[in-house]
This record gives structure tokens, sequence and C-alpha cells, in this order.
């Protein structure tokens, strides 16, 4: 039991509560008990943060201009960070040992409806003796004939190695038949991974040599601070 000196007002020693109170040097101070945190770390949180981690990892993956691209008006009471990773959460793989984006389903990103789009197949192949990502598609509709002489963007997902990735089309949609473009595979992946992948309108008839043609693997350290 704590003991009060000098009156009501003055110092105490010992525990009252949560609190303690001690002196130094004849100062009298008062300091509360270490509380414990409740953090059980049950199975079904620790799986729900690695989701977490890997959902913010993804969009990490993307940059600026490419979040821009995907989300062109200024979204309302969230950033393009927080929509797009809540995007990218909504329909997860669950099992009893995790939780994880689901890659290979994915169907759509930031407001890029692709309902309409040819579907893409995205596999790793060789070309020339050259290990490349080859993206092809071939079916036909009204949305292609339309759009035959435009220059699309592809989201590709390497599902392996959970990184994502937009590549701008060096070939155009085309009206009908077997369409596509390779890139060097390195970049993207290994031979061995497995790649989905959907086509993004843009509505260039231009090839555009820009983002996308490298993902961001790992961002640059800030650098230090200027002593004044």
């Amino acid at each position: 039991m704590g003991k009060i000196k000098q009156g009501i007002l003055g110092g105490f020693k010992g525990k009252v509560g949560t609190v303690i109170g001690a002196s130094w040097n004849g100062i009298a101070y008062m300091k509360g008990l270490p509380q414990s945190q409740k953090d059980p770390k049950t199975a079904a949180q620790m799986r729900q943060r690695t989701f977490f981690r890997e959902v913010q990892n993804l969009v990490g993956q993307l940059t600026t201009e490419q979040q821009k691209f995907l989300i062109p008006a200024t979204p309302q009471g969230m950033t393009r960070c927080n929509m797009l990773a809540k995007q990218l959460a909504e329909d997860p793989v669950v099992t009893d040992d995790s939780k994880a984006v689901d890659l290979a389903n994915l169907k759509t990103i930031g407001d890029a409806p692709t309902a309409d789009l040819p579907d893409v197949t995205v596999s790793a192949d060789t070309l020339e003796g050259s290990p490349v990502l080859k993206m092809q598609w071939a079916s036909e509709n009204g949305w292609r004939s339309t759009h035959a002489d435009e220059y699309p963007t592809i989201f590709v997902a390497n599902v392996t190695q959970r990184k994502i990735f937009l590549i701008n089309s060096t070939a155009v949609v085309g009206a009908s038949g077997e369409a596509g473009f390779t890139v060097p595979l390195s970049v993207y992946g290994e031979a061995t991974d497995t790649f989905s992948g959907f086509m993004l309108s843009t509505g260039r008839k231009i090839y555009l040599v820009g983002f996308g043609t490298l993902g961001v693997v790992n961002r640059p350290a800030r650098p230090p601070k200027k002593n004044n």
C-alpha cells in the first residue's frame, strides 16, 4: 500500500492501483505500472497481417504514373493506393493456413472494365533461342473490330513470384485473328513461373514507349538529410 507524505498534495511512496510513487534526489514522482498489450497473435490474426502486407506490396509495385493510368480521376475519400488495395483484397484465396490475393483469376483493376475486351494468354516462351514473355489474343467481338488500330496495355501478374506489371503493347489490337507481342522474360520472371493477364483499353493509335516496360522491384533509398 502506498504511503502519502506531506499532506494529500505531497508525494507518496509505494503502489496505489496502477500507479507507483517514489522519489529521486528529493523530488517526488509517479509512474504507471507496465501494461500488458493484448496481442495473442492467433493464427487468424497472423494470416490477416500477412495478407495485408501482400496487398500493400502489390500496390507498391505500381508507379504513381501507372496508378493514375488505372484510376484517372482523383478518387473521393481515399487515395489511389488505398482504392487499388481495396480492389485487390476483395476476393482472396483463403485456406486454413493462408490468405492471398487471387492473381490467377483477377479480371480487372482500377477503373478499367475488361468484359468486352479480348481474353489474353500470358506465358513464358522461347523465341530464336531467347526466353520471352508472350502475350496473345485471338477472340473476336464487336469491341475489337472497332478498336483495331488501338495499342492496348496488358496487365500482367506473375502468380508464382507475386508480382504485377503494366506492359504497353507493341502490336495493335487488330480486327480479327491471332495477334500479340513478346518482351524479354528476365524482367518479369522465370521460365517456370505461372503468369496471368488481361487487356486494358488505352485509346492510343500510336505506340507508346514508357511506363510498364520495367517493373518496380526496389525503390531508391531516401537521400541523407543535409546539415545546416
